[in-house]
């Protein structure tokens, strides 16, 4: 369906990439990905033929379909939902239009030969516009808005009286509605709840055509693509399979890399060693001369940067009472429609808690009635001892000062902090060298997410609400933040339809369902077993008991009088203890046959095959290092009982 050849396009000095090529065809769903700022949206709007290449050629499959979802500008009439939709796409108005066309040429008495040509061309309009009115558009519009998360009732509304994350919504139903061979979406995710996250994954794992999708939601890529196309630092890389697949090979690719490097860098101090030694002594003058010229053939190796985990330095927060805040009786409606009625809930120092809900189940109500910035119409809400409450939404980006530098937003409430302090969280949000001198007008969304998110948690609250914190960011971005919140030593309440934000932080699920707070102890994994089981019946698996015939193993084992083995155990001991060292040496005569091909990628015929022989090295390793931890307790409890 789509070509594109060696796509080259920069701005000035800086190069966003060179030398990219990519094929989609029909049912590939192909995830883009790269840090912000890497050109991903300009790779979209290039496809999109919204904007040129500087050099190579984009080449689409003649009648091919093309709908692009941008992340701003959507073009609407203000009409009704379902009417805005349901609009006819530009061929079937051009269509209609030529049919009248054909009409008034009738009409005016054209020749028999002509008036044979109109009237076949009519018969097939006829049939195309036919075909297309079968289709049952307004069925077909409100199931996929449904999907998307609107109500019946939002169908009559008119567009504007949406917010700016449902007209994306909107436009995103139109968009699928109208069911193009090409889907561009760039950053189709962000507005949607879990929920919707899940229909709409569901409808791009059926949808026949091509998809190019950019998204930061990395369990959607990891659920929608079949392949990855990167534009990395110093290149761009095509590969089959989803996020974390892309994510292994590259660490392997790194790690084959630093291997590499570390035998050259050992290869080369081994050269210069003998330099050294011998430079001066004219007997060794040409062994010298001759390792000098091996020196220059050996070719060095350049380690691509990779983040590394971020330890921050975060000023320490007060200790908070057991018992951080407490909502008792809550009432709250917005005219006449009631959202809670009677709520009580208490979150406890150290909860790192997931507000989920459907959409509209009042998520961002009790959140903004916690974080204490949304009044109520009774009840109480008290805080503990100690507490003080800090506030993240999307406003908050609006209220940096964009003539002030990045370094002097959090200096303002670095409450006395060291610039090298504020400098070193800075760099562990992505900004470092010149980039902390920038001014705030000159970032993008997702920078200026970053400044606020450092700034928030510089800020010495114990008591964090986040509103989506992940909008915007980058996966890179993301991860920098889930580290941040790790190490946050406060309590958390948080709202995204991040999947993998929430595995990774929450301690604590808080369910929004029917105007009731239900509270779920545990992690992401824990919820979802939970639901399994409700839904299912079923009763929580029990852990089987142990094996008592089993021998124990460990520490406690060592000291114990082997004398009350037999003889005939004594020879299976010594027997199972060789048959360990045999195995020992097949594992490590195979993990250095794969060393071999890791230290040259060019050996591995793909990439794929390249992340399965690193998962094999690692299983190899792993069972390598069990049956090493057996032969030294075995061989402990045998000399025990020799001596």
């Amino acid at each position: 369906m789509l070509n594109a050849n060696n796509l080259t396009k920069g701005y000035g000095d800086e190069i966003l990439f060179s030398d990219l090529s990519l094929n989609a065809s029909a049912g590939d769903r192909i995830a883009l990905v790269g840090a912000n700022g890497s050109g991903k949206s300009t790779l979209m709007d290039i496809l999109a033929g919204e904007t040129i290449a500087d050099r190579g050629k984009v080449v689409l499959k003649r009648n091919c379909k093309v709908a692009y979802l941008k992340q701003e500008n959507y073009k609407f009439d203000n009409k009704p939902l379902l009417q805005e939709v349901c609009q006819e796409p530009e061929e079937i108005v051009e269509l209609r239009k030529e049919l009248m066309d054909i009409h008034e040429l009738l009409s005016n008495g054209a020749n028999k030969q002509t008036q044979a040509t109109l009237l076949a061309r009519m018969a097939k309009i006829n049939d195309h516009l036919e075909i297309h009115s079968q289709n049952n558009a307004e069925y077909k519009a409100k199931a996929i808005l449904s999907g998307l998360g609107f109500n019946q009732v939002d169908f009559s509304k008119l567009i504007n009286e949406f917010s700016g994350g449902w007209i994306m919504r909107a436009y995103l139903g139109k968009v699928l509605f109208h069911e193009p061979d090409l889907l561009l979406l760039d950053e189709p995710t962000n507005h949607l709840d879990l929920e919707a996250n899940l229909w709409f994954e569901e409808y791009l794992l059926n949808f026949k055509g091509a998809v190019l999708v950019t998204s930061h939601d990395r369990a959607f890529l990891n659920s929608v693509a079949t392949s990855i196309l990167a534009i990395e630092e110093e290149q761009v890389v095509m590969q089959k399979g989803n996020y974390d697949e892309y994510l292994i090979s590259r660490e392997q690719v790194f790690e084959t890399k630093q291997a590499t490097a570390a035998r050259t860098e050992k290869q080369i101090k081994k050269q210069m060693k003998f330099v050294e030694r011998f430079r001066s002594k004219a007997t060794k003058a040409r062994q010298v001369q001759s390792r000098l010229k091996a020196l220059d053939k050996i070719e060095k190796i350049d380690i691509p940067r990779a983040t590394k985990r971020v330890r921050y330095s975060f000023p320490a927060p007060l200790r908070s009472g057991n018992e951080v805040i407490h909502l008792e009786n809550l009432n709250k409606s917005y005219g006449k429609k009631v959202v809670y009625t009677g709520v009580d809930l208490s979150l406890t120092r150290g909860d790192k808690v997931a507000l989920l809900g459907v959409n509209g189940a009042g998520k961002s109500t009790i959140l903004k009635i916690l974080a204490g910035v949304l009044d109520f119409d009774s009840g109480g809400r008290k805080l503990g001892h100690n507490v003080t409450t800090g506030y993240y939404a999307q406003h908050l980006l609006e209220l940096l000062n964009p003539r002030k530098t990045i370094i002097q937003e959090l200096e303002e409430v670095a409450g006395g902090g060291s610039r090298g302090v504020v400098r070193n969280i800075l760099g562990g949000f992505l900004f470092s060298g010149d980039d902390i001198h920038k001014t705030i007008s000159v970032l993008s969304g997702g920078e200026k997410a970053r400044v606020a998110l450092a700034k928030l948690l510089l800020q010495s609250s114990n008591l964090l609400f986040m509103d989506e914190p992940t909008n915007h960011l980058d996966i890179e971005s993301r991860e920098i933040l889930i580290d941040a919140l790790n190490d946050y030593q406060g309590t958390l309440c948080f709202i995204t339809h991040d999947r993998t934000f929430i595995h990774q932080v929450a301690n604590k699920i808080l369910k929004v369902e029917d105007g009731r707070l239900v509270v779920y102890p545990g992690d992401y994994s824990s919820y979802l077993a939970n639901m399994s089981n409700m839904f299912s019946g079923q009763d929580s698996i029990q852990q089987k008991p142990s094996n008592p015939s089993k021998l124990p193993k460990g520490k406690h084992n060592q000291g114990r009088n082997m004398r009350r083995y037999s003889v005939n155990k004594m020879r299976k001991l010594n027997q199972r203890i060789r048959t360990i060292e045999s195995e020992l040496g097949n594992i490590n005569s195979e993990m250095n046959n794969l060393e071999r091909f890791f230290t040259d990628p060019k050996e591995i015929e793909n990439p794929e095959q390249l992340a399965k022989l690193g998962l094999k090295h690692e299983a190899l390793k792993k069972q390598s290092e069990e049956l090493e931890r057996e032969w030294e307790q075995l061989s402990s409890d045998v000399e025990t009982n020799i001596t």
